[in-house]
Formats: C-alpha cells, structure tokens, sequence
C-alpha cells in the first residue's frame, strides 16, 4: 500500500515529467530532456499489483540518460567556472599572510607544549644518585 501524496509532492512528479493516479500510484514516466541540473541518472518506476498490469507482473520502466564525453564535459566543467566568485589579488595575498602567523603561532604553542611535557617527563624518570 502505498503512502497518501500531497499536493506538493504531486506537484513536484509533475515538474519531473510522471504522471500520478488519485491514489498515488506512479503510471508514466516521459522520457527526454527535462528540466533540471543533470544530477540525476536513472529514474524507476514501479507499479504494484493494481496498476493496471493485468497479468499481477511487476512493470518496470528506466529510463537511462547518456553519459558525456570528455570533451562535453570540459566544457561544462569551464562554464561553472566561469560562475564563481573568485577572491581578488589583495584579499588571497591578506588570506595568505593571516594562515601563515596562524600556522607560525600553533607551531610555536605545539613545540612550547612539546617541550614542557618533554622536560617534565624526564625530570620524572631521571635516576636519582
């Protein structure tokens, strides 16, 4: 049995190209370029034994989209890119300098702390004469 659909959620298979009965039940799925980011690959849909089948068989119906080819796919790669909001030269020069007096401090704290414990451990273990 399948779960009750509101109206948002019908809405949304409609957007996607599937057809929906009353009671939920997925019965088409349109094939082609759809609207979308491409995220998807393979879309399932499966009918119960009150789809409509007649015989009490499962149906199922995927539809696979094509794999891009390198070069199709470089192309893509470069037009998002082209959308990013890239830092300019003063902020990556300001970024920089503020990782490396972070990278300078944390390092000194470590060998200070190193070297505490380091000296105390050796005070423990020293032999006494």
């Amino acid at each position: 049995m399948s779960q009750p659909m509101n109206r948002e959620q019908r809405r949304m298979l409609k957007k996607q190209g599937q057809e929906v009965t009353e009671d939920g039940q997925v019965i088409q799925t349109k094939t082609g370029g759809g609207s979308g980011s491409g995220s998807g690959g393979r879309v399932t849909n499966k009918g119960g034994a009150g789809d409509g089948g007649g015989s009490g068989k499962k149906r199922e119906a995927v539809a696979v989209e094509e794999r891009t080819g390198p070069v199709q796919f470089s192309k893509e790669v470069r037009s998002e890119l082209r959308k990013v909001s890239w830092p300019t030269r003063t902020e990556v020069i300001n970024y920089s300098i503020v990782v490396l007096i972070t990278v300078v401090i944390l390092t000194l704290f470590i060998g200070a702390i190193d070297w505490v414990f380091s000296t105390l451990v050796l005070e423990l273990f020293e032999p006494r004469q």
